[in-house]
């Protein structure tokens, strides 16, 4: 007998992994540069993290990308390979 609810669990963690990337970067860039980014801003897409922020924050991002990227890449299991 077909039982849904055990067909259903591949489905539970669906897109779990780019919220804990995105958690990463929240965390990462606090850390760093001190600004608090939300979650709805960031898209990750082919290696590359998109932020759409103030132009204040991205400047301060861009200062201290390669320290950012650095961190990330000890933190996360997920190939970062820009900051936009």
């Amino acid at each position: 007998m077909f039982n849904i609810s055990q067909y259903l669990e591949k489905f539970k963690n669906f897109g779990q992994g780019e919220r804990l990337l995105k958690e990463v970067i929240i965390s990462v860039i606090k850390e760093v540069v001190g600004a608090d980014i939300e979650s709805k801003n960031i898209n990750f897409k082919n290696g590359e993290i998109i932020l759409n922020v103030s132009p204040a924050i991205k400047n301060a991002v861009f200062i201290k990308k390669a320290t950012i990227l650095n961190k990330i890449k000890e933190k996360t299991e997920q190939i970062v390979l820009e900051i936009r």
